[in-house]
């Protein structure tokens, strides 16, 4: 078999999809289609909660969303996560910037909210709880065999800490 003029023996072609990939479409959602759809599940909670949220515009912002929770506007960053590893649910909490992660500060966002899909369990953590961490570990609800605490578990369902909603809820 001869080689394609100018193809390199070293790198697959771009139209074929990487291992990660394949074991993505295998599971069923794509990182970004993930993350789509933990902003959207996240839109239709907080607003059926009761919270206005409104959503900035443009991409420069490191906060998915601002939530309108009594008199206070927060700046909140949504992350979504499907699969359970070692009995655990891994979440990586960084932004980038120049192609390198970093934690969250405070001065970035003032929540950040998990989605675990695969139990519809959401988190709602202050940034100043995850204390710098880019990678937090989350316990499925019922856990199977493990016997240890979720350590976020306080902050699970805590739509509280976003004050009282100002709208009507659904």
């Amino acid at each position: 078999m001869s080689k394609a003029k100018g193809a390199s023996r070293r790198r697959k072609p771009a139209s074929w999809p990487d291992s990660a990939r394949q074991k993505a479409r295998a599971r069923g959602v794509l990182t970004n289609r993930r993350g789509n759809l933990g902003e959207v599940a996240f839109v239709h909670k907080a607003m059926r909660l009761g919270f206005v949220v409104g959503k900035p515009y443009g991409q420069i912002s490191r906060y998915d969303f601002m939530v309108e929770g009594g008199h206070k506007l927060w700046r909140v960053q949504v992350k979504t996560c499907a699969c359970l590893k070692g009995g655990l649910y891994r979440v990586n909490i960084r932004c980038k910037t120049n192609r390198v992660g970093h934690a969250y500060a405070p001065s970035d966002v003032d929540f950040v909210v998990v989605y675990i899909m695969p139990e519809e369990t959401w988190y709602v953590l202050p940034i100043r709880e995850l204390g710098g961490r880019m990678t937090s570990l989350f316990r499925p609800v019922k856990p199977k065999g493990i016997l240890r605490l979720d350590p976020y578990a306080q902050y699970r369902e805590a739509w509280h800490l976003l004050g009282e909603p100002d709208g009507p809820a659904f």
